[in-house]
Parts: C-alpha cells; sequence; structure tokens
C-alpha cells in the first residue's frame, strides 16, 4: 500500500519572552489571550495557504508504510515491495498488518540498566557502574495500517507499537490523517513531533538517540501544505508535557498547548533546508499560596542535508533553546528549577552532524557525532545535566530487502553540574527480518 506525502517539511522560527510570577487572575488572563491568538494563527495560515496551494503541485514523494525512524529495512518499504494491503469484505477500506523483528545482544562497559535504547541524559551514579551483557527483542514492531477514500479526501488510520514498556508493550504511533489532491494534510493523535526533521535522523541500529536532536513523539493536531514545488509549512498544536519543571513546594501543570511551525525547502534533489520553532507555555502551582505561575520555554532548530548522490548524505543540524529538556536527546529532567522566589529555565543549544555511505548493494555505513550543552540553573541545588556527548559507527549488511544484519559502537558521556561525570561504550550486533 502506497500513499502521497509531503515528505519535505518545514518549520518557522518564533520570539519568545522569558515569564516570572503573577497571581492566578493574571495568568489565566494572559494565557487565554495567547490561546485565542495562536488560533486565529492557525485559521490565518490555513486560509492563506488553502489559497496558495491550489496553484501548486503536489510534491512527489512517497510515504514510507510504516515508521522508518530505526527501520533497518527502511529502503525495501520506501521501493513498495511490501503491499500486503487486503481489502476489508462489504468495504471500501484497505488493511495492512505487518511490522518488523529486531533482535539486538549489546555488551555496556558502565551501564546497567536492560534498555535497548541508550539515552546519556538518565547517566547516574545508580546506573553507571560496572556494565551488562543484555540480549533480546523488544525494539520489534507491530502496525495496523487502514485507508480509504471518501470523494476526494483519502483518510488512513495508522497504530503502532513496539515491546520496550514496562508492561510489554510500547504505543508509538496511533493517528488519523486526512489529506487532499492539493498536497494538504490535516493530521490528529499521536506522532513525531513537528519539531523534528525526520529527514535528518541518521541510521542507527535500535534507535539513533543522539545527543543535540529534538527526539519525541506527542500527541498534536498538525496541518501541512505545500506552497510551492520547493518550499512546504506544517503547523501543529501539541500535547506539553511538564515534569522535566521542578522546585520546592510546587506542582507543574500540563494546561497549554505546545505551538509548532516548521518550514522545509527542497531546492533540488541535492539540497534539503528546514528551520523549525517551538514555543512553550508552562505553569505550575506553587502551593504556598495555591497561585499558577507561567514559565514559557522555546526551542528552535535548524537542518541542512546535502544528498550529492544514491551512495552519500550528509546532515548538518543545530538547535538552541530555553527550557525544553522533555524535547531534547542529551538532556536531562532539569529544564527550569523554581525555589519558591523566583523560576530559572536552562538555557540549551547544541547539535550534531552524521554521514551515510553506501559501499555496494550489500553493505552501508553511517557516522554520528552529537553534543548536547546546558547553562547552569543558577537557584538549583540538585547536580543536573552540564553537557552530554553521543557518538557512533555502524556498519549494515544487507542480505536481502527482507534481512540486515548490522553492528555498532556507541561512545556516550554526560557531565553534571555540582559534580559527576559518567563515561559509557556499547558495542552491538543485531538482526532484522521483514
Amino acid at each position: 500500500m502506497r500513499s502521497i506525502w509531503i515528505k519535505r517539511r518545514l518549520n518557522v522560527s518564533i520570539p519568545l519572552t522569558k515569564g516570572g510570577h503573577t497571581q492566578s487572575s493574571l495568568l489565566i488572563t494572559k494565557a487565554s489571550s495567547l490561546s485565542y491568538r495562536l488560533i486565529a494563527l492557525l485559521f490565518c495560515l490555513f486560509a492563506f495557504t488553502n489559497l496558495n496551494a491550489q496553484n501548486a503541485q503536489k510534491l512527489d514523494s512517497i510515504t514510507p508504510i510504516r515508521d522508518n525512524i530505526g527501520d533497518l529495512n527502511e529502503a525495501a518499504i520506501r521501493k513498495g515491495d511490501f503491499p500486503g494491503a487486503i481489502r476489508l469484505p462489504g468495504t471500501d477500506v484497505s488493511l495492512a498488518i505487518g511490522g518488523f523483528i529486531k533482535a539486538v545482544a549489546l555488551y555496556d562497559t558502565r551501564y546497567n540498566e536492560k534498555n535497548e535504547i541508550l539515552l546519556p541524559g538518565t547517566f547516574s551514579p545508580e546506573n553507571i557502574y560496572k556494565g551488562q551483557t543484555y540480549m533480546g527483542a523488544k525494539a520489534s514492531r507491530l502496525y495496523f495500517d487502514g485507508r480509504s477514500t471518501i470523494k476526494d479526501i483519502d483518510m488512513r488510520g495508522y497504530f503502532e507499537m513496539n515491546f520496550t514498556g514496562a508492561s510489554g508493550f510500547n504505543l508509538r504511533h496511533a493517528y488519523l490523517e486526512l489529506s487532499n489532491k492539493k498536497g494538504q494534510k490535516l493530521l490528529m493523535g499521536q506522532y513525531w513531533s513537528l519539531i523534528m526533521d525526520l529527514e535528518a535522523i541518521p541510521e542507527g541500529l535500535v534507535e539513533p538517540t543522539i545527543s543535540g536532536l529534538p527526539f519525541i513523539r506527542l500527541g498534536q493536531i498538525r496541518f501541512s501544505t505545500p506552497l510551492s514545488k520547493t518550499l512546504a509549512l506544517s503547523v501543529s498544536l501539541e500535547e506539553p508535557r511538564n515534569s522535566d519543571l521542578k522546585g520546592v513546594n510546587m506542582i507543574p501543570l500540563n494546561k497549554y498547548p505546545l505551538f509548532v511551525g516548521s518550514l522545509s525547502i527542497d531546492p533540488s534533489s541535492i539540497f534539503h533546508f528546514s528551520i523549525m520553532g517551538m514555543v512553550r507555555p508552562m505553569s505550575f502551582a506553587d502551593l504556598t499560596d495555591d497561585s499558577q505561575n507561567p514559565a514559557t520555554g522555546y526551542l528552535s532548530n535548524a537542518t541542512l542535508i546535502v544528498k550529492p548522490n544514491d551512495a552519500n548524505k550528509l546532515t548538518l543540524s543545530g538547535l538552541y533553546g530555553s527550557g525544553a529538556s522533555n524535547y531534547l536527546l542529551g538532556a536531562d529532567s532539569n529544564t527550569g528549577y523554581f525555589d519558591g522566589t523566583r523560576t530559572e529555565l536552562q538555557t540549551q543549544h547544541g547539535g550534531f552532524g552524521a554521514y551515510r555511505h553506501e559501499w555496494n548493494d550489500k553493505f552501508r555505513s553511517n557516522f554520528a557525532y552529537g553534543m548536547f550543552v546546558g547553562d547552569e540553573i543558577p537557584n538549583n541545588p540538585n547536580p543536573h545535566i552540564k553537557s552530554s556527548t553521543f557518538a557512533f559507527i555502524n556498519t549494515f549488511y544487507r542480505v536481502n530487502k527482507y534481512v540486515n544484519i548490522g553492528v555498532e559502537w556507541i561512545y556516550s558521556a554526560k557531565e553534571n553540574f555540582n559534580g559527576g561525570k559518567f563515561i559509557n561504550n556499547r558495542f552491538q550486533f543485531g538482526i532484522q527480518l521483514f
């Protein structure tokens, strides 16, 4: 089963201000005003882009049947080797059920947690000790993909899970997507955040959790449209996750959604450029006087991809923000701190470079290096992250279009303010079927 998708995505940077403290009535008034303005902006963008999209050709790209992040057989999916859909009896609905099995064996020199996904931002004295050997297949996936068409609207319902959750199952994606012949799309459900440029994600054996990369799946409402043959725009409202805002006598609140904009430019098949911006309106309850307090974070991200031919791909990406830890790889769970008087958010920056080379029809290799850096949070007495580093090199052997075998080495390190530096090396081998 195949469908047309706007593969080139874009992002817009959005200026932000840093919030202070206020009483609950003032906060609610400001938040309401912000919400109304965001909704008005969404309507204006929809009206403007709808008029322009009528004269724009649909971007010519193919949507992978399944999520290609961490998928070693993504090339076979992209070429349509796995159609696999059936027509449900008595309906106009086509359904595909699929996935893959990925088995991994790894050795860590210091890390103790039995987790196939490596996150240097989570390193601590409790889990960096003597190392481990691990073997499993939790990164295997199962998906259901249903599609139908009503008049000129293509509808897609997609559900995907793996087995990394505490109870055995972990929901990766679950969304409904509507698209029209103008190339416009409306998506609602859980999917990769719009702050990410999916084309920039390097290829890793399990998942490439490289420092300095936005990387999160969120509930969202997203609208995407082509503006021209080479330009595409997307905007979204996304689910807030504010557990990284800490402090004394306070409770973080998840009242207001994120606003994310994305702009992508593809002047030719060789170059791809994108810019993304996120506004994060956080708030928390001060338990000493039962007041509500704002703390506005933001994040900007830019990516350049150069593909001179099918055998080579170079990616450069950088980000800058404040109070965005939950949305960044390499960060920890301390994005800001309230000491009872004032709130300080961490200023954050980072980025990565990646290079992919196809040696021949059977072998390919990837190299990537990324770094995250956070400023000290002045009023936070607890250890919190200063920097993290993540580098990997891997080689994959394509047995056939359904089987890939890979080896990978990962170096990862984290340094804290208030003491503590942790380093781990991971050596792993894996095989993916289907």
